[in-house]
């Protein structure tokens, strides 16, 4: 429990423009993968990750951004806010004079990133090194693409909209916000253990049906994203609190349950031959 309680007690002081779920979400997500992976991707997968699973290394992907910084892009895509949804030339290619590999990066956001690698994961013939690095992404970028800030480009996906969460304007010692919010912040006010909420998107699955959602593209969900965040915005000094809980806890729990199947549905193709 000390060791838990320290682990989160990292990820909520870092700014929240650093995470996408948080570790929670992520392992959430790996979890509701690894359950529906068919027995033949699951050999494959322990071949790759050796005594780690998809939960284990849900986060690699953000812990590994400050000596990666090319891969940053790749966590989000920036639609804007009067956009009818994802347009590939304008929201994947960010150029910043400040860093040199966006000038090269025409597929710098994830859902551009997501396609390319689940090829990588599929090729046999890639170093297996790059076949790793292609599944620990991939098991963390699916989650970063269900999560509705991460598709929107106002306000730095709400990051830069200060809310007060739970009758608290401060989380950690930063200032609240609606992106931190949904990164963490809702997840957390359940107050369910892991293995309890696991069991609650379970019983979700089963009663909607969502297995007949587990495919599509990297671009409807990342639509499907945009439009859940234009739901649920919030401006400037608006509140987080039960009420925003009630309405749309819902929605967290169905985005990460679909990131769960859809990311299962994914590496089965690309390893369940």
């Amino acid at each position: 429990m000390k060791s838990s309680a320290a682990f989160f007690l990292f990820f909520l002081l870092l700014p929240a423009s650093s995470l996408a779920w948080g570790p929670e979400g992520h392992r959430l997500v790996g979890d509701i993968a690894r359950a529906r992976l068919t027995s033949i991707a699951r050999l494959h997968v322990k071949e790759l990750l050796g005594s780690d699973d998809l939960a284990a290394v849900s986060v690699w992907a953000d812990d590994i951004k400050g000596e990666r910084p090319e891969t940053y892009g790749w966590h989000f895509v920036d639609i804007p806010m009067n956009a009818s949804g994802f347009s590939e030339p304008r929201d994947c290619y960010r150029r910043d004079e400040k860093h040199a590999y966006t000038l090269q990066g025409h597929h710098n956001c994830v859902v551009d990133r997501i396609t390319m690698l689940k090829q990588v994961l599929a090729d046999r013939n890639a170093p297996k090194q790059d076949r790793i690095e292609a599944l620990k992404f991939l098991v963390h970028l699916v989650g970063d693409v269900h999560q509705p800030m991460h598709a929107m480009g106002e306000a730095r996906g709400g990051n830069d909209i200060h809310v007060v969460e739970f009758g608290s304007s401060e989380c950690g010692k930063y200032a609240c916000n609606l992106h931190f919010a949904w990164d963490i912040g809702l997840i957390e006010h359940t107050g369910l253990s892991e293995r309890q909420y696991v069991s609650r998107l379970d019983k979700l699955i089963a009663q909607r049906a969502l297995a007949r959602q587990a495919d599509g593209t990297p671009e409807q969900w990342a639509d499907e994203s945009f439009q859940l965040a234009k739901k649920v915005w919030l401006n400037n000094g608006g509140a987080v609190d039960e009420a925003y809980y009630k309405n749309d806890s819902g929605i967290v729990d169905q985005r990460l349950a679909l990131a769960g199947i859809r990311l299962a549905s994914l590496i089965n193709q690309a390893l369940g031959k």
